[in-house]
């Protein structure tokens, strides 16, 4: 291939447990992911690549195939049509609690953070009941913008008990507040609740997230606790549909029927 940028080609003669479709599937995502290939490039021809790679065309079409499905590519037919890179949606993996800073870090991608208005105040009748909150408790209120590498992608209202977190707002409020709560007030995370569901685009989150107002979003709602079982975060998290999804990773629960008894032994 003449293509400078395709000139560093994945190394498929080694031993690995991988196939070389999987190997040529993660090369080109990291190409697409790090920049190195722009929404709009168009990839050279299917011969060109499988015959630089030295792999039939039917494995790098199931090459292809994978990273079209991860939305990284669109591929289209006729005389002006090929591979074209496409604007790769984010995942964010809510099976465990890294927040949106580790999220991006993973990527290899840069997080932004735009405070749009932190500040202290009696909270909503729900967030007073999903934090557990007694009469004249308050709460610091943090919205914030979230950025990856500069593209507007989640809208953040994070809802925490102010006698739990004093001082907290004087803090920088750019980075990670879960690393915050983790390391100035002894608070890490330990398990959250959450819901997720579509919802339009509000006139005034539309303009932070730089979309059409009614645009699809998907709601996070999530309450988070300590290790004793106490919530100590609420919040709506807004992501754009267009440049995020969300992988939840389930196991199968069985129930007390499909508990193994064992025997003890004779």
């Amino acid at each position: 291939m003449d293509d400078a940028v395709l000139a560093e080609r994945p190394d498929l003669g080694g031993p690995s447990e991988r196939p070389a479709h999987s190997r040529i599937a993660a090369w080109l995502e990291t190409l697409i992911l790090s920049g190195a290939l722009t929404p709009g490039d168009k990839l050279p021809a299917e011969v060109e690549i499988a015959g630089a790679l030295g792999v039939s065309r039917m494995t790098l079409r199931q090459a292809l195939g994978a990273i079209e499905g991860k939305g990284l590519i669109r591929r289209s037919r006729g005389r002006f049509g090929g591979n074209f890179v496409a604007m790769p949606r984010l995942e964010f993996d809510h099976t465990g609690l890294p927040g949106f800073t580790e999220q991006l870090r993973r990527l290899d991608m840069s997080a932004g953070a735009r405070v749009v208005r932190a500040g202290t105040q009696p909270p909503t009748p729900e967030v007073k009941r999903a934090l557990l909150l007694k009469r004249g408790a308050q709460v610091h209120e943090i919205v914030r913008l979230r950025s990856a590498n500069g593209t507007p992608v989640l809208l953040e209202e994070t809802y925490l008990p102010a006698a739990r977190f004093p001082g907290l707002l004087s803090a920088d409020l750019t980075g990670s507040v879960y690393t915050l709560m983790a390391d100035s007030f002894d608070t890490p995370l330990f398990s959250a609740d959450e819901h997720i569901e579509a919802t339009p685009a509000t006139e005034s989150s539309a303009e932070l997230l730089d979309v059409p107002t009614g645009h699809p979003l998907l709601l996070v709602t999530r309450t988070a606790y300590d290790a004793n079982g106490v919530p100590v975060e609420f919040s709506h998290d807004y992501f754009r549909s267009d440049r995020t999804r969300i992988r939840v990773k389930s196991g199968l629960d069985r129930g007390p029927e499909g508990r193994v008894e064992t025997s003890p032994a004779s």
